[in-house]
């Protein structure tokens, strides 16, 4: 089924954005009266084409079951090199991720100032659109600007619950430390990793070092890695 992202118009209609209604005539060739799905508020439901000119409109019939996490996650990724955060935006985006926020720790190779970071921004932005209508999402994934180390810390205190994947871990995984939040926060370093004095300052703020595992993964692995068993250890990959 076409899945499309809408803007609400009243109790029972919705009206698809420029782009969706483009792409619905344009591409796919849809005409009034057809089926399709809708993404609104965060919600996705099942729908009607009732117009198609001059502007596509449709009629929202059932609310259909949430694809979404019963766990919202909020990635604090080092900011790696090159094009490697397109990628982690992407697949963490259809592994259903809350929320993305680069983080500038003192081995990242990337630089970031205003004008650079606002395109980088803009552009993993329209990948994490992209990716959540494509993996069916219900929701777009915020994606912030970055974020110092301090920063960084002072927003772990919001969270119920912080982990930081690391290779110098030594309290085990993740599951001794999984009870139920709801709001989990996961550090993931950059190339060069995380520092022990930068895991100090976090541990400080309430960060939790853990294990991945034997083996030391990639940045770009470590964060889709780690969001995926957190949620298939509280169950939403069943």
């Amino acid at each position: 089924m076409h899945r499309f992202f809408a803007a609400r118009l009243g109790a029972d209609r919705a009206l698809l954005p420029p782009e969706e209604a483009a792409h619905a005539l344009r591409v796919l060739r849809l005409k009034t009266g057809d089926r399709c799905q809708v993404i609104l508020e965060e919600t996705v439901f099942g729908a009607e084409i009732l117009e198609t000119a001059p502007e596509v409109t449709v009629r929202l019939l059932e609310p259909l079951p949430s694809p979404e996490p019963g766990v919202r996650v909020t990635l604090y990724q080092g900011l790696p090199k090159g094009d490697k955060m397109d990628y982690i935006v992407q697949k963490c985006t259809e592994a259903g991720v809350c929320r993305i926020v680069p983080v500038l720790f003192s081995r990242c190779v990337m630089k970031w100032d205003a004008k650079d970071g606002e395109k980088r921004l803009l552009r993993w932005r329209r990948i994490a659109r992209e990716a959540a209508k494509q993996a069916g999402r219900a929701a777009v994934p915020e994606i912030e600007s970055a974020l110092t180390l301090e920063a960084l810390c002072a927003r772990l205190l919001g969270h119920e619950l912080a982990l930081a994947p690391w290779e110098e871990a030594t309290g085990g995984g993740m599951r001794a430390h999984l009870q139920g939040q709801k709001d989990v926060a996961l550090i993931i370093g950059p190339e060069g990793g995380i520092d022990a004095a930068e895991m100090a300052k976090m541990r400080a703020a309430g960060a939790v070092p853990v294990s991945l595992g034997p083996r030391i993964l990639r940045t770009e692995t470590a964060g889709l890695a780690a969001l995926v068993s957190l949620l298939t250890l509280t169950g939403d990959m069943e």
